[in-house]
């Protein structure tokens, strides 16, 4: 195993959310088909959790304002909202986590110990990043698929198999 998969992981899967929503419209964002939740929720339900982890139990701040607003005026409802907010507060959380993560080995992930909030438990940052990796494939699944671009997720997956030590035994 390399000594820094999880983090890679963890910004491949935003590249694969970024093609998903790769030219969507306000009106397609903003939509709720069937009763579906709107991709702008989605978008904003999967930023949610990374910013959380980062800016306010790691970070000891707040929350990005714009998701405080959304939560408050759509909660869990699947209503999106101001699309082009979210879009860019999604955009500034996602730096910020990626700031705040590059350089972490796994074995760093491991150690960081996230205290408990809410109804959370305490766990490592390590069960974290998989739990925000495997959520975001499940949403990428289920946006591409709507829009029908489901053909071609996980990418190429390029910045995780770029570690030193891929092939060889550990």
């Amino acid at each position: 195993m390399t000594d820094r998969t999880l983090v890679p992981m963890l910004l491949e899967a935003w590249d694969d959310l970024d093609r998903a929503y790769a030219e969507m419209t306000e009106e397609e964002a903003t939509a709720r088909p069937d009763g579906a939740s709107a991709f702008g929720w989605t978008l904003y339900h999967l930023t949610m959790f990374p910013d959380l982890i980062v800016s306010v139990v790691l970070g000891n701040g707040e929350p990005h304002p714009t998701f405080v607003r959304a939560r408050e005026e759509h909660g869990f409802s699947g209503d999106c909202g101001d699309w082009p907010a979210i879009a860019e507060a999604a955009r500034e959380v996602r730096a910020r986590v990626e700031t705040a993560l590059e350089g972490m080995t796994d074995a760093d992930l491991a150690e960081t110990v996230v205290p408990g909030w809410a109804d959370f438990p305490s766990t490592t940052l390590r069960y974290l990043v998989l739990r925000m990796v495997a959520h975001m494939y499940y949403h990428i699944g289920e946006v591409a698929t709507r829009r029908g671009r489901g053909d071609d997720y996980p990418g190429p997956l390029t910045r995780v198999l770029e570690g030193p030590d891929i092939g060889q035994e550990s």
